[in-house]
């Protein structure tokens, strides 16, 4: 595939698993954070995606004398639009359905780019060597973006990770205080822990494949500390009350 496209929404989702205890849907879904990691996320991805159409657009003129670029020029203009009206959006849903949008609008331009590529007889490997060309020449703009991205991402992600951490171990506190036998919920948190160690070691590599890695087990870790915690209550709930015997009726 000559212009290979970024997956907009596995982006996003790498920021952070969906439903990550602690933090409720509607909470997350408008944190400072959380948004500007995201906005980061498409700024970058949308930068590196015009730089893709810049290279295919200047390509197809060229074999065309102009003539087969109108429409790919147009959905250029339409891509860009919702690139820059993510930088105003205040909540995850709203950033979630304009990149969906965009990876419509990208899927949609690679479709006519070969079209065009086609009917002026142009060849694949030109159309390839044209938009890794663009994209170079926005190298040095791609990094900052890039590296600003991973940053925004770690701080959302570590920071819910931390806040997370904290209220398991405010549970296990309680629960312990309680006198109920905790360890096998402390032994699924220490796991949890040394897997946000995985996680942070993703971040600092910038690496998708590990970040993912680490939250999708992270994902399985928190769901088997919530059911260990919901035993531990109902075992508490059903814990008979001793009312001890007075003096009086000994």
């Amino acid at each position: 595939m000559v212009l290979g496209s970024f997956c907009m929404i596995c982006l996003l989702a790498a920021i952070m698993p969906v439903g990550a205890t602690g933090i409720t849907t509607n909470s997350w879904n408008t944190n400072a954070s959380h948004i500007a990691a995201m906005q980061a996320t498409v700024a970058y991805a949308g930068a590196y995606g015009e730089a893709q159409m810049n290279g295919a657009i200047t390509y197809i003129g060229s074999i065309s004398n102009g003539a087969g670029t109108s429409e790919l020029t147009s959905l250029e203009t339409d891509f860009s639009g919702i690139v820059t009206s993510v930088e105003s959006m205040t909540s995850a849903d709203q950033i979630k359905q304009a990149a969906s949008q965009m990876s419509s609008d990208k899927k949609e331009f690679m479709t006519d780019a070969k079209d065009e590529l086609k009917e002026y007889n142009g060849t694949g490997k030109a159309l390839h060597e044209s938009v890794n060309a663009s994209v170079e020449a926005q190298a040095t703009t791609l990094a900052t973006l890039k590296s600003t991205a991973w940053t925004d991402r770690e701080t959302a992600r570590m920071g819910e990770f931390a806040t997370n951490d904290q209220n398991r171990n405010n549970i296990l506190t309680k629960l312990s205080g309680k006198g109920i036998d905790v360890s096998n919920a402390q032994a699924v948190e220490n796991q949890i822990q040394q897997e946000g160690q995985a996680l942070q070691t993703g971040f600092n590599d910038q690496s998708a494949q590990e970040v993912k890695a680490a939250n999708q087990q992270l994902s399985i870790l928190t769901t088997q500390f919530r059911e260990i915690v919901q035993k531990d209550r109902q075992s508490l709930r059903a814990t008979p009350t001793v009312t001890p015997v007075s003096a009086s009726q000994s």
